[in-house]
């Protein structure tokens, strides 16, 4: 057996492994989208965001374009300025009832921290099945010879 051979092995070409990625990647821009609607808390008119579920096969698939989002206002910064990621998750309005603040600002921080919770033990979930399926590989390969 050729040492390393794990290593050297592609894990994107097997679809469960590439699903796996894909959603840690989601939680993760998730994550930026979340703590975003809580910095500007106290942003006037401010609106919370949440990205768009995406399903299995968009994470097995990958985007099929790129999305970006979208300034309103002249002195929205971009999103090629704003963060470093791929922008490959639809980033939209989140969903529910909302109460709005006399400035205007729907941000509910009981609500985003429930949320940021639930994306963290979903980023749990998803660390402990690749570590779990890279195992699986490990023990399929047989036994590391050095």
């Amino acid at each position: 057996m050729i040492p390393g051979i794990l290593a050297a092995m592609d894990l994107n070409r097997i679809n469960i492994m590439k699903a796996i990625a894909r959603r840690m990647e989601y939680t993760g821009e998730r994550q930026r989208v979340l703590a975003e609607n809580i910095a500007n808390a106290d942003t006037p008119n401010y609106k919370p965001k949440d990205l768009q579920k995406a399903t299995f096969t968009d994470l097995v698939k990958g985007p099929s374009q790129r999305v970006t989002i979208a300034a309103t206002q002249p002195g929205h910064i971009s999103r090629t300025s704003a963060g470093s990621s791929n922008g490959s998750w639809k980033v939209e309005r989140a969903k529910g009832d909302f109460e709005v603040a006399p400035n205007g600002n729907a941000v509910n921080l009981e609500q985003q921290t429930m949320m940021l919770a639930e994306n963290q033990g979903e980023h749990n979930l998803m660390t402990n099945l690749y570590r779990k399926q890279v195992g699986l590989l490990r023990k399929a390969l047989g036994p590391r010879q050095q």
